[in-house]
């Protein structure tokens, strides 16, 4: 469950994201789904370097943070810039695709936002097959 929805107020829990993101470089939000919504869950930290946050849909909280923080680990910590078009691979395989997302951002990592503003740039990690055609990323790469 979120923090704030432990009964942390909102100062709180960014506290703790400022200490997570002096700590560690970033931090993961992961936002729960409700009815209307699958979960989703991005980094906050990544554009004070420079580089887009990460965002991921539709997977649980444990492999949303996986995920993120694996990618996150390889920009901080090995410099690695990822891009629009850039492709990556998930724990089993899976062929992932780096897509930028240049609207909207405000809402959809509203903590990056609120931090980093208009320099916020953002970066979605789909999956090849479920998110997107494979055939899409074989015609790009052709």
């Amino acid at each position: 469950m979120c923090d704030m929805c432990n009964g942390m107020t909102r100062k709180q829990v960014e506290a703790k994201a400022d200490r997570q993101i002096r700590d560690h470089g970033r931090v993961v939000i992961f936002v729960e789904p409700d009815r209307m919504s699958q979960p989703f869950a991005y980094t906050v930290g990544l554009s004070r370097i420079g580089h887009p946050e990460f965002i991921v849909r539709g997977l649980n909280a444990e492999d949303s943070i996986q995920l993120l923080n694996g990618y996150s680990d390889s920009v901080l910590d090995c410099n690695e810039v990822f891009a629009h078009g850039h492709t990556g691979r998930w724990k089993d395989g899976t062929l992932l695709y780096f897509s930028k997302i240049s609207s909207g951002i405000r809402k959809q990592v509203p903590m990056a936002y609120q931090r980093y503003g208009e320099s916020t740039g953002l970066l979605e990690v789909l999956f090849v097959g479920r998110d997107m055609p494979h055939e899409y990323v074989v015609a790009r790469h052709n």
